[in-house]
């Protein structure tokens, strides 16, 4: 079975056709606009103009209702190996999409799990989710050692979110340090003085 989703170069032209057609009536109601708005002059020349601006109107109109109906009949998209016939059908996407969607729910997780520990420090309950996003911005350095990796956090301005961030650091290096995959140094958190 062919791959769907490629683009129609036909299309393209057509819509292309259609988008000019549309500029071209939009110039020309503008124009009439203009016309019909403008004082003074020759009577008998103003309204001349007029007829001949509405004229270009109705030839707009009828030049966008061909572009439209020129449009209907082509598809957007068409099998790929109709473009080029040696197309090869594309491989599934789903393992690519399905990591994707863990990771983001293994990031989602563990934002709601720092939120809910923030918040044990910060008790504001409603605020620490946004709290929480703030200090994913928050800079800082990662120094890599032989024995050890230190990440330093900047401090945050608001002296009540500082204090919670370094109670939280303390919990985190109280507990069993994290590590890398394959590397055997421990993370050490710190907050900047």
């Amino acid at each position: 079975m062919p791959r769907r989703g490629c683009l129609d170069p036909a299309h393209f032209r057509s819509a292309r056709f259609r988008r000019n057609a549309q500029g071209t009536l939009a110039e020309a109601e503008r124009a009439l606009g203009r016309q019909t708005d403008s004082r003074g002059g020759d009577l008998d020349q103003h309204l001349a103009s007029i007829r001949g601006l509405r004229d270009d109107v109705a030839i707009a109109k009828d030049d966008l209702d061909d572009a439209r109906q020129g449009l209907k009949g082509i598809p957007a998209k068409l099998p790929a190996n109709e473009l080029d016939p040696t197309a090869q059908r594309a491989k599934p996407r789903l393992a690519a999409r399905a990591l994707q969607m863990v990771c983001r729910l293994l990031a989602y997780n563990a934002e709601l799990d720092l939120a809910r520990h923030l918040n044990t420090c910060l008790a504001d309950d409603d605020e620490y989710r946004a709290i929480t996003r703030n200090l994913l911005h928050l800079g800082g350095t990662i120094a890599f050692d032989p024995r050890r990796i230190t990440v330093t956090l900047d401090r945050p301005d608001s002296p009540r979110i500082a204090t919670a961030l370094g109670q939280l650091l303390e919990e985190l290096a109280a507990g069993q340090p994290a590590h890398l995959a394959g590397d055997r140094r421990p993370i050490i958190y710190q907050q900047s003085r």
